[in-house]
């Protein structure tokens, strides 16, 4: 192999190296957008729960309520048999009837409530249901995560010898150049297409096309600064 397809050979590596890093640093924070998908699912399903909660508290307050008055008229009636007068019988039967119709409002509203409260516990099971189901399958989503970065950690570890191998075969010259490139662009080595550089797309003067034509990896862009090479066949 001439100088070039060895740094192409060793690019490769790197690529792969570089792609798959890349993808197990993803990992966590993928799993952890999982995490927080289903925490926000139980979350609703939580406060589903502390609603049902308080209509039941407001329920049995409105029927603790009711109960009161209507002891309440009981003892009023009890009352009206020892009144004397018209006057006062009528005035203690108004009353009576003001408690009935406040027991009348509370017992409307005890029904409204009620009907919110099984409307409540359907919506909740629901939610369960679907909360089970997703629990399922983020579950899955996770062991699948950790069984790709277990494949990717083991194929990484042999890209990596690879890569030794490879590099060991690059005159340390032009290793050094293809390393210091690499670190901070997507390729180091790009082809020349067209007389057009393969990484900044600028217009290249003809003699340096000519240099990458020798496939020995010391023509460099001018604009970018990757190492060029006339594309083989």
């Amino acid at each position: 192999m001439n100088p070039v397809e060895k740094l192409l050979a060793l690019q490769e590596k790197d690529c792969a190296i570089r792609d798959m890093e890349k993808e197990m640093r993803d990992i966590p924070a993928r799993k952890e957008a999982e995490l927080v998908r289903l925490n926000q699912h139980r979350e609703e399903v939580t406060a589903g729960e502390q609603d049902q909660k308080r209509t039941q508290a407001d329920i049995k307050q409105m029927d603790l309520d009711a109960a009161s008055q209507k002891e309440q008229i009981q003892k009023l009636r009890q009352q009206q048999l020892q009144l004397k007068t018209n006057k006062e019988f009528k005035a203690m039967e108004a009353e009576i009837a003001a408690i009935q119709e406040h027991i009348n409002g509370l017992e409307d509203r005890e029904l409204e409530r009620m009907e919110e409260l099984e409307q409540s516990r359907a919506r909740v099971a629901e939610s369960e249901r679907a909360l089970a189901a997703e629990d399922a399958e983020v579950q899955a989503d996770i062991r699948a995560l950790d069984e790709r970065r277990a494949g990717i950690e083991a194929r990484l570890e042999q890209v990596k010898e690879e890569r030794v191998q490879a590099a060991a075969e690059v005159d340390p010259d032009l290793l050094t150049r293809y390393e210091r490139i690499f670190s901070r662009k997507d390729r180091a080595l790009v082809p020349v297409e067209g007389n057009v550089c393969g990484g900044c797309h600028m217009q290249l003067p003809p003699a340096l096309v000519h240099d990458a034509r020798r496939g020995d990896g010391r023509a460099v862009c001018g604009y970018c600064g990757r190492m060029l090479y006339a594309s083989f066949g």
